[in-house]
């Protein structure tokens, strides 16, 4: 297991996870949060702007395998998100 940076940051809102709903929170909260003063956080396992779904579109996974063409298949696919996750993830 790698070794890990802790940042220690004080917040008043805090929102784990940064997928398409989460970044909306996010965006909402922190027009709010500004007006009072209130500071918001948002933090997520991986880069914003390369993982989850969203981040390749809402059709990610139709965007990546090129079955018919004979590029990418399902299986790499999935190892592909494998190693986007670090490791974190289940094989069932």
């Amino acid at each position: 297991m790698a070794n890990f940076e802790t940042v220690e940051v004080s917040t008043d809102l805090l929102i784990l996870g940064g997928g398409f709903s989460a970044c909306g929170v996010a965006t909402e909260a922190a027009y709010w949060a500004k007006k009072n003063g209130l500071k918001v956080t948002l933090v997520d396992k991986a880069a914003l702007d390369r993982s989850g779904a969203v981040a390749m579109g809402l059709s990610a996974i139709n965007q990546y395998v090129g079955i018919r063409d004979g590029d990418n298949t399902v299986e790499d696919y999935v190892r592909y998100v494998r190693q986007d996750l670090m490791g974190v993830s289940r094989e069932d």
